[in-house]
């Protein structure tokens, strides 16, 4: 696999949207070697959403060029207020192919695949745009010779997910189509890692990265603790269009190479919720769950020492923020962490966590 580093950065200034965006770009160590930058932004409503977007995609071309990086923009509100980016850029070599909506990464040890946010926000209710993204995702994954089952990491941000329109609940919806598209592939290799996460509007977004003819291993990481949530049982389902209610098909975790996936994760033992209102006690709870996940000995025989190189944080009520930063950075001192506001899957969590490590 190509070397690769994702780095966190939040403008310096509180000026306007597009002067927030180049003060970004202006902290980029090496244009040249970005790949994709996801910008995190708060946005009231669909209209707003669509102008931050066409504003960030506008500046990133002016300062970055047509081909690449990739960019994204997720409507969540980083708790300091500012625009704030993930900028994935690539270490090793590896010979980049730009294709619009996604880029291919050739090297000796296969090829890469990563997408922007796809999404089409205009398009009708959370289902009719889940099944439209996935639409496009497989036309992706066709024309690159990928196959779903290929995917090793999705993100998947859906407006007001947990929003219960006519008994149908979006998130519900979303994990209907996410099925219809996934039924097809031979998935005894397990599923991607992945995060299903609320956004304050622009709909519904899937970004994908995926690997094929590579010699890296490659295998799903259950969480002894934890149910896999593609086992959850009808009792922790929401009503989808579906007669027949289907599961949020992805893994706890997945291992490719020495790099571990850490997918959304919150305080869910079994396949119950922490119901405690209090948010020391639900990230105390995360914690536990997150340390028997990516325990050495739960990642496989051989390995003695895991360490995150970033760590992505969800916080429901912005007034929790302090107190879930406190508890999470003093337990993984020193890791790379940013916080968001953002509505989580289910009702009753006030944060989740999601994050990429290596083992050893």
């Amino acid at each position: 696999m190509t070397e690769k580093i994702v780095t966190v950065l939040t403008s310096l200034s509180d000026a306007a949207l597009d002067a927030q965006c180049r003060d970004i770009i202006g902290q980029i160590e090496n244009p040249l070697t970005t790949l994709s930058i996801v910008f995190f932004y708060d946005a009231g409503n669909l209209e707003e959403y669509l102008a931050y977007d066409k504003t960030l995609q506008e500046v990133c071309r002016e300062y970055l060029g047509e081909d690449k990086p990739l960019v994204s923009f997720v409507a969540q509100a980083p708790v300091s207020g500012r625009l704030t980016a993930e900028v994935l850029s690539i270490k090793g070599a590896g010979e980049i192919e730009c294709n619009g909506d996604y880029l291919l990464l050739n090297s000796t040890d296969g090829t890469e695949l990563i997408s922007q946010g796809i999404h089409f926000p205009e398009a009708g209710d959370v289902g009719e745009q889940s099944a439209k993204v996935f639409s496009r995702i497989r036309e992706i994954l066709d024309a690159e010779g990928f196959s779903p089952s290929d995917i090793v990491r999705q993100w998947n941000y859906i407006d007001h997910i947990t929003q219960v329109n006519d008994g149908l609940q979006n998130y519900q919806m979303f994990n209907d189509a996410r099925s219809a598209f996934y039924k097809d592939a031979d998935w005894s290799g397990g599923y991607p890692a992945a995060t299903g996460i609320g956004c304050s509007a622009g709909g519904v977004m899937v970004c994908v990265y995926a690997v094929k003819d590579s010699s890296a291993v490659s295998k799903p990481i259950d969480n002894p603790i934890q149910v896999p949530a593609h086992k959850y049982s009808g009792k922790v389902l929401e009503a989808g269009r579906q007669e027949v209610r289907t599961t949020p098909k992805f893994e706890r975790a997945r291992l490719l190479g020495d790099t571990v996936y850490v997918s959304g994760t919150a305080s869910i033992k079994g396949e119950n919720s922490e119901f405690s209102k209090d948010a020391k006690v639900q990230s105390e709870g995360l914690i536990d769950v997150v340390e028997h996940l990516v325990a050495p000995s739960n990642i496989g025989a051989g390995y003695s020492r895991f360490d995150f190189d970033i760590v992505r944080v969800y916080v429901k009520y912005p007034e929790d923020a302090d107190t879930i930063a406190q508890c999470l950075e003093g337990h993984w001192k020193g890791v790379p962490m940013h916080f968001l506001i953002a509505d989580i899957c289910r009702p009753e969590l006030l944060l989740e966590l999601e994050g990429t490590g290596k083992v050893s």
